[in-house]
């Protein structure tokens, strides 16, 4: 009979435990739990005419327009022809964050459509930034 209160007072004490360690969490500010909102620039950019084979970049601004650090905790572009780089660390309420892609237009001809998916600690958590172009080869250039 002691055996089993020790077991299930110690369960108890468990289950108390993850509670106060997420409350303590929540509590000082974790990223990771609090909501945040964005506002990004723009959600779409458009490269326009570019030649095939060369690498196309572009920076999407984001601002946290929240009262907690915004986390960007993914950025998953459409295909492996494009290239993410974006802050890892918590933009400050009222700053700017960067998220700039890099697009290789090697064997890739003719019009794109690109999206990205971004995941932050918002509601909701995703958000699609995208950019066109059209790529032009150079049997193409030597026609224009």
């Amino acid at each position: 009979m002691v055996i089993f209160l020790a077991v299930v007072s110690a369960c108890g004490q468990k289950s108390r435990s993850k509670e106060s360690i997420i409350e303590s969490i929540t509590s000082q500010g974790d990223t990771l739990l609090k909501k945040t909102t964005l506002k990004f620039v723009a959600v779409e950019h458009d490269f326009g005419q570019v030649k095939e084979g060369e690498k196309v970049a572009h920076t999407f601004e984001v601002m946290n327009t929240g009262k907690t650090g915004l986390l960007i905790q993914n950025v998953s572009p459409s295909c492996g022809c494009t290239t993410p780089k974006y802050d890892k660390k918590p933009i400050l309420p009222g700053k700017k964050g960067m998220i700039e892609v890099v697009f290789d237009t090697k064997g890739r001809p003719g019009k794109q459509r690109k999206s990205i998916l971004v995941v932050t600690n918002t509601e909701p958590p995703n958000t699609v930034l995208y950019f066109t172009c059209e790529v032009i080869t150079a049997e193409k250039t030597v026609r224009l």
